[in-house]
Parts: C-alpha cells; structure tokens; sequence
C-alpha cells in the first residue's frame, strides 16, 4: 500500500484531489497500486505517479514541453521519477510566464535522460548551467502511487 492513497480512496477525498491539484471534471482518476500498472491500465488510459502532482506541480491536461518530452524519448509517465516532472514543468511554467518559447530539445542539451533500476530521471549534463535549480535530493518511497487518468 502506498503512502498517498488515502489522498483518493474515497469519494469526498478523490474530490478534494482534484480541487486541490486543478483535475478537470471529465479527466477520470482511478488509483493504482504499483503492482497493478499494467494490468489495470487499458487502452487510451496513462498512468501518472501520484507524487508528479504532489511534489511536482504536474498539471492536466500535461503541459507542452512534457508531451514532446516524454514521445520522443519513448517513455510513459509511469516510468518516469519525480525529477523529471519538476523539470520539464518547470520549463512548461517558464514558458507559460514568460514566453521563451523553449522547447524538448532545450531540455535536451541542458540535461541527460538516466536509467536507474527500470526508471528514468533527468540529470545536468554541467555543473555550471542548469535550467532548473534546487530540485530535491531524493524522493525515495514515493513512487508507490499511481493514478490511471482517463478522458
């Protein structure tokens, strides 16, 4: 069992969700444990980690650079750790506020796709630049939650 179901698993605590995290009404929520990802989801569905909205301000419907970010590098959102969520939504919000006009391959030459132990993470190709600052250390645990979102 997760550490954020209680969060969703309740009518009155799915809507509170939604309030709180700014979920349209027609997108459909269904929790998910993490044993159950590929098995629950079916087609035309996603499978978002509940921390991405959490801890990392994901948003639905997903922002731009997220999209083109995640198709052409080939993943799914369920594969993906927390840090990655921060940044490419940060690059959203960047864009979003001050029209920079920044796009995937922005993204691309500032940061390196990783693997690690069946997820993906984004780390600073330098030391001296980085687009996005102060992400956190570790969000270890977390990655328990899942929502399958639908609609």
């Amino acid at each position: 069992m997760g550490r954020f179901k209680y969060l969703v698993d309740s009518l009155a605590s799915m809507e509170s969700f939604r309030a709180k995290y700014h979920i349209p009404p027609r997108v459909g929520l269904q929790y998910c444990p993490p044993d159950r990802v590929l098995t629950n989801r079916k087609e035309g569905e996603v499978v978002i980690p509940m921390i991405a909205f959490i801890k990392e301000g994901m948003t639905l419907p997903m922002g731009m650079i997220i999209r083109d970010y995640l198709l052409n590098h080939r993943l799914c959102p369920h594969q993906c750790f927390a840090n990655m969520f921060r940044v490419l939504g940060c690059v959203d919000a960047l864009n979003d506020q001050m029209n920079l006009g920044l796009t995937g391959h922005n993204v691309a030459h500032l940061y390196k796709c990783h693997s690690l132990l069946g997820g993906y993470y984004l780390k600073s190709q330098s030391d001296k630049v980085r687009m996005i600052s102060c992400l956190p250390k570790s969000n270890k645990g977390m990655n328990k939650d899942f929502l399958i979102i639908s609609g």
